[in-house]
């Protein structure tokens, strides 16, 4: 069991740091560097981890105020807080950083001194509590279009001068340091995997323990279907691990009741928690079989009232979340946290409680008692699922970014139900794919069911459209069925061919029991000490349930 393999492996990662007091200035190493553990060694040993989130990532400060650590409305960092996120379970922090804003000299990309030294300290403090951390290159591009990372390629020289002034500010910490090479970003995956490649090559020439360190390369907007793709392409190194973010289903985790795009107030269904285990599955099958490790960077859902996400289903999902990725060999993953300033609030930075006790005593006992998930893996070329769960204003929307993994391809969609008027209903079925090199085109297929209660679209990889045929790659993330023409069914069912047998997960839950300890050999008997009894110290708890200070309308991750 992955749990197991996560104890050995923070017994080896005590021994390869000597701890930090808060004060230190500068992390204490051994001899041992990383090449003496793997990529998913590492990762397991990573356990749950925490965002300090909307902290050193603020961005467009610049007008009003000099302090980007508070600019955003949360305190500043304190050995403390960390020192509660590491009581309250987690073994990891990733610190989210913006740097453009904090450079000396803009012509040369010089980082600022004070800044690159305050990063330090902040890493400081997690390495004093035995934590792992990431850091990153965060907000250092925006969708709008002003910052020097959307220039593609034409950023890349940029690019590489200033994450050669980290690599080599840090390169003395020893392998509880992970540098992430940068954050959602929507390059075209031949820019993103040169990008990636680049970043590679130029901390493993920056030397110390950095021509062994595991590295961190962004996925492609670090979603999960966009990067689990045979366009996305890992470098040839042992020590990488690849960034995939998790707000999935999106209507429940990101969407608020004014989206226009859909917003669900619960989660957790069976079908629902399959489509997770599917989701986590297909991470393993395109990565993780390989030998490369993923790292979930960030998973949460909205907090705020206003979004009015069911209180029990917030708890319900990130504990399906997080156990998930403990259960599975090289997967960590990483709540994101806006503390207090934020619409994911978790932790009372302030005040160095949790918002919600029930949240905190949940990662608690994940701590305490490992995932008790199994999962079982088995092959077939087809798969049912029931839509009842899915059905929308639209028809049907069916989350098959777990299938597929390993390059198969759809045939046929089936679909099965009763007809409810007219002989026949004609039905749409499309999903997004790869055509004529762009990504996220629409292709669609047809199908009819007939009063036998089946109706068959076929998949050949061609899109007929207004230009002519174009051929298609498949993008496993969204099927959508919609009731295009004819009468109406009741559909009960879709199944999906594929072309080739897939790996399909099935999960047991039961009760972790640690392994058989061996006997210990038995000292001779020696007089007990005796003493009186002392009076047990009382504390008074420091977990309320309370709703967020503090209203920020900027939403980061």
């Amino acid at each position: 069991m992955k749990l197991f393999q996560k104890i050995s492996s923070a017994v080896t990662a005590c021994a390869l740091t000597i701890s930090m007091t808060a004060g230190s200035s500068m992390a204490l190493l051994s001899s041992v560097k990383a090449a003496d553990q793997s990529a998913i060694d590492i990762v397991n040993a990573m356990g749950m981890g925490w965002n300090l989130g909307n902290t050193f990532d603020c961005h467009s400060t610049r007008g009003w105020t000099t302090d980007t650590e508070t600019a955003w409305g949360n305190p500043t960092t304190t050995q403390d807080m960390i020192s509660a996120i590491k009581a309250s379970g987690f073994d990891s922090v990733r610190i989210p950083i913006t740097w453009y804003e904090n450079l000396a000299d803009t012509s040369t990309y010089d980082i600022d001194d004070a800044y690159l030294a305050r990063i330090k300290e902040v890493v400081d403090y997690a390495y004093a509590n035995d934590m792992y951390v990431i850091i990153n290159m965060h907000w250092d591009w925006i969708s709008d279009g002003s910052l020097w990372l959307n220039q593609g390629m034409n950023a890349l020289p940029q690019y590489q001068t200033m994450w050669t002034e980290i690599a080599n500010y840090f390169k003395d910490y020893d392998s509880h340091l992970v540098f992430e090479s940068m954050n959602e970003v929507t390059f075209e995956y031949d820019v993103l995997n040169n990008f990636n490649q680049s970043f590679v090559d130029l901390v493993r020439k920056s030397g110390g323990n950095n021509e062994n360190r595991l590295l961190l390369l962004a996925g492609k907007n670090d979603d999960l279907a966009q990067t689990c793709t045979d366009s996305y392409v890992v470098p040839d190194d042992n020590m990488v691990a690849v960034s995939i973010h998790y707000y999935t289903p999106s209507t429940f985790c990101v969407a608020n009741i004014d989206s226009t795009w859909g917003h669900a107030e619960t989660w957790g269904t069976e079908t629902e928690i399959q489509d997770l285990y599917n989701n986590f599955n297909k991470m393993k099958a395109t990565f993780v079989d390989k030998g490369i490790p993923v790292i979930v960077g960030e998973y949460g859902v909205l907090t705020q009232e206003k979004d009015q996400k069911n209180k029990d289903d917030v708890v319900k999902y990130l504990k399906t979340v997080a156990s998930t990725a403990l259960a599975i060999d090289g997967i960590s993953a990483y709540l994101w946290d806006a503390g207090n300033a934020g619409d994911m609030q978790f932790f009372d930075r302030k005040n160095l409680t949790w918002f919600r006790s029930d949240i905190q005593n949940m990662y608690k006992d994940l701590k305490a008692n490992g995932s008790n998930l199994s999962f079982n893996y088995s092959s077939t070329k087809e798969v049912t699922i029931p839509l009842a769960s899915y059905k929308d204003e639209n028809g049907y929307t069916v989350n098959i970014a777990g299938y597929g993994a390993n390059g198969e391809k759809l045939e046929k969609v089936i679909l099965n139900g009763k007809l409810t008027g007219e002989e026949a209903a004609g039905y749409g079925i499309g999903f997004s794919a790869t055509r004529g090199g762009q990504s996220g085109q629409w292709t669609s297929e047809t199908a009819s069911l007939t009063a036998d209660g089946t109706g068959t679209a076929v998949f050949d990889g061609i899109f007929s459209g207004e230009n002519g045929d174009e051929a298609y790659e498949f993008e496993f993330n969204y099927l959508q069925i919609q009731n295009w023409w004819g009468g109406t069914a009741d559909l009960e069912s879709v199944t999906l061919v594929f072309d080739k047998e897939i790996t399909t997960v099935t999960v047991e839950e039961g009760v972790v029991k640690p392994p058989t300890p061996t006997e210990p050999e038995t000292p001779a008997p020696t007089e007990p000490e005796t003493s009186a009894p002392t009076e047990p110290e009382t504390t008074a708890p420091t977990d309320h349930d309370t709703t967020a200070q503090t209203e920020h309308d900027t939403t980061a991750s």
